[in-house]
């Protein structure tokens, strides 16, 4: 009997808190599935293949750059070609092309992906040039936004890259409510995921990601579900909202900086306006020695005398490009970057210093809101903030103290401790 493909791949979302068990329960289910089976494990980072090799098999296969200089991509084409089962990062997964998406289409792989990943991408082009091109028809834009490129005698030169982006047909167009080009993004090429037999995605509060919003401004189909340790092992449930979780336990553990009677000094003042920490914010506040010494002399107050930790138990976050301005005193390799996720190497970090406000690009939020797809910017914050202060021992059960001087981001963190979100 002959069975067709399904056209649609079944994406599972396995939507549970973290340290609740989904990476052992991916790892369980590798080394638990019948030898045919074949799995692509993707995370975000090295330190996390090299763990789940060692957790799963020693069959498990990572791209390497070989002798003859044939880069990673190269390598896990050919992994894919002898149906090895591969572990790999984000970044790799990234740069897959339509080769290797012909290769996985041969073959039947199950994808788990620990954690979401930047799926969409502003490309780094002016509004000038995307309205010169547009007028003198090298590019065009279809009903749904996608770019096609024109001219089929252009080979080399400065819009080589959009060319080449272009051509693939993971290029989109925003274009303002007459129609004038705004900004262009490339896309993670969707038919990637059409290619395993099935799609298991680690994470948690996926409703505010923004691989949430382009599977849905694709038309991709996903079923949540939850992880549940009975015993020993580690099954699939039905999926538990995050709206419907019991954080009592949570808010026991989370101690977070306000001002006390015995203090002199409000250091949440700094942050009490709504765009305060924001990257635009920060790029004025670094500008000014005096602020930049108000910032990191309060973070530095608050771990020294405050919470009296070594800096060896602090773990603090800024926008990365900011990092060198605001360095408190003590903390210059204490830095974990502001999206950090799926690594376990700051589980014994007590204190978390988060020297951010998250948005997303606005220009984002409008092109998905043009093409019929609503995002929740604050929940994306939440979910960034918490995918950080997770990083903590708080995975481990473990309390932690948190100074977070952006009134937004802690308004947001009271609300998700209190079961207002």
């Amino acid at each position: 009997m002959l069975f067709n493909k399904p056209t649609q791949t079944k994406i599972n979302i396995i939507d549970s808190i973290m340290g609740s068990g989904k990476t052992s329960w991916a790892i369980q289910f590798m080394k638990n599935a019948p030898s045919y089976q074949k799995f692509m494990y993707i995370t975000p980072f090295k330190g996390e293949v090299e763990r789940v090799i060692n957790s799963v098999a020693s069959n498990f296969r990572q791209p390497e750059i070989d002798d003859r200089n044939n880069t990673k991509l190269d390598d896990l084409k050919s992994l894919i070609a002898n149906g090895e089962n591969i572990v790999s990062t984000h970044s790799l997964f990234r740069s897959i092309n339509s080769e290797v998406i012909d290769l996985l289409d041969m073959e039947n792989y199950t994808l788990i992906l620990d954690e979401v990943m930047d799926v969409i991408e502003q490309v780094n082009i002016s509004q000038d040039d995307l309205k010169m091109l547009t007028k003198n028809e090298v590019i065009e834009v279809n009903k749904k936004g996608v770019v096609n490129w024109k001219q089929p005698d252009y080979k080399k030169g400065y819009f080589e890259k959009l060319r080449n982006l272009s051509n693939s047909g993971n290029l989109m167009m925003y274009e303002d409510k007459n129609n004038q080009p705004i900004a262009v993004y490339w896309t993670f090429p969707v038919d990637t995921f059409k290619c395993f037999e099935n799609v298991y995605i680690l994470t948690y509060m996926f409703d505010g990601q923004i691989q949430r919003a382009y599977f849905d401004l694709f038309g991709q189909k996903y079923e949540y579900r939850s992880v549940l340790k009975v015993g020993s092992e580690y099954k699939l449930a039905p999926y538990v909202s995050y709206k419907d979780e019991d954080r009592s336990h949570l808010k026991e553990l989370i101690n977070i900086y306000y001002l006390s009677a015995r203090d002199k000094k409000d250091m949440n003042k700094m942050g009490n306006k709504a765009g305060y920490f924001s990257v635009s914010d920060l790029k004025k506040k670094t500008k000014s020695t005096q602020t930049k010494k108000v910032i990191k002399d309060n973070a530095y107050n608050y771990y020294y005398n405050k919470c009296k930790v070594p800096s060896a138990e602090v773990m603090w976050t800024t926008f990365k490009e900011f990092e060198a301005n605001l360095t408190p005193i003590g903390l210059k390799d204490k830095f974990v970057i502001v999206n950090a996720r799926a690594t376990n190497e700051y589980q014994h970090k007590s204190t978390c210093i988060y020297l951010a406000n998250i948005y997303m690009n606005p220009l984002t939020t409008h092109f998905f809101k043009k093409q019929g797809v609503e995002v929740n910017i604050d929940l994306y914050a939440l979910s960034e903030l918490l995918q950080w202060l997770f990083r903590s021992r708080v995975r481990k059960g473990q309390p932690i103290n948190v100074y977070i001087p952006s009134k937004r981001m802690r308004t947001l963190l009271e609300q998700y401790l209190n079961n207002e979100i």
